[in-house]
């Protein structure tokens, strides 16, 4: 009940457990990225990156791997994307090969597998937060997990008054309340202000004039998302580069609770991981080793030559 005190039993079991180191880490995948991201039930998570750095697909793959070692379900609302271009990229990423090389077996047996792990919600409509949330509520036996991507795609609640400062304010506080009240987790991807895109490598950089990773302030809205938030990650990638495109960097700005798991990252160390003929991430660990995650083996030749499909600008995953 709002405004009821609340009983200290709850807060002196998580105290006690701290105490005698009993608290539960969050869930990993099994590569690099675990020292320092975690999924955790009942959290806020923000995903800031600038436009085509592969946002979406990456955070896929990230939910797919938690999938498959610890059999969460997730609920998709992607308004950018198609459903079947979704469960396309998911089963592929499944796989590891391209949905053409499906024999009808695999067809079969990876949509089958994907379906049981992810849903999605129908995007030939607008949505404001609060018929998210709606929706979110009507579905909490199916899912442990969403994903709103993107942020600005949603439109405004008429209900709702006051600048895009306080609503963005209380959408992200009632975002944080849903999660925190049905211990569920929600990722939100959300695109990098205009002037964010502006800022490169200075010139006497090895990578000078392409984009740096933005800082969490230079997300669109400011600097309450990183405020509110309780995991903040970046996603970078950079799209013109002739070597690096396949890079996708993940920087790490904030983890809200370190006693369950994770830690940001060091300025310039993010998490590097690599895209291998469009449907695998390979981890590039500390000893320069390429790991795939799935099965956890260092690939010892991962030679990868620049994909036909991105040089004709077909069927690219980002």
């Amino acid at each position: 009940m709002k405004g009821s005190i609340l009983n200290n039993d709850v807060a002196d079991k998580f105290l006690e457990d701290v105490r005698t180191n009993k608290l539960q880490l969050g869930l990993d995948i099994g590569c690099g990225l675990d020292s320092h991201l975690r999924f955790k039930l009942g959290t806020f998570n923000v995903i800031l990156g600038h436009a085509n750095v592969g946002k979406t697909y990456w955070v896929l793959w990230y939910m797919l791997a938690i999938a498959i070692k610890h059999n969460k379900r997730f609920l998709i609302f992607s308004s950018e994307n198609t459903v079947g271009g979704l469960k396309r990229n998911l089963m592929q990423l499944l796989a590891q090969k391209k949905l053409n090389q499906f024999s009808e077996h695999d067809f079969w047996k990876y949509k089958t597998q994907i379906e049981g792990w992810f849903k999605f919600i129908d995007t030939d409509h607008l949505y404001s937060y609060k018929d998210l949330i709606k929706v979110f509520d009507e579905n909490l036996n199916d899912f442990d997990c969403c994903l709103v991507d993107p942020y600005n795609s949603l439109v405004r609640d008429k209900s709702v008054v006051g600048n895009s400062h306080e609503i963005d304010y209380q959408v992200a506080s009632e975002f944080r309340i849903f999660c925190r009240t049905r211990n569920k987790t929600l990722y939100v991807n959300a695109h990098a202000s205009t002037e964010a895109l502006r800022k490169t490598y200075h010139k006497d950089h090895d990578l000078a004039g392409y984009p740096i990773p933005p800082n969490a302030s230079d997300i669109e809205g400011g600097g309450k998302w990183v405020n509110r938030a309780d995991d903040f990650i970046v996603i970078h990638r950079l799209t013109q580069h002739p070597q690096h495109w396949m890079f996708t960097d993940i920087h790490v700005k904030k983890v809200k609770e370190t006693e369950t798991g994770g830690t940001p990252t060091f300025m310039d160390e993010p998490v590097r991981f690599k895209l291998w003929d469009g449907c695998k991430f390979l981890n590039i660990n500390t000893n320069g080793e390429e790991v795939d995650v799935f099965s956890g083996v260092p690939v010892v030749e991962s030679k990868i030559e620049i994909n036909k499909d991105f040089d004709n600008e077909i069927d690219v995953p980002f």
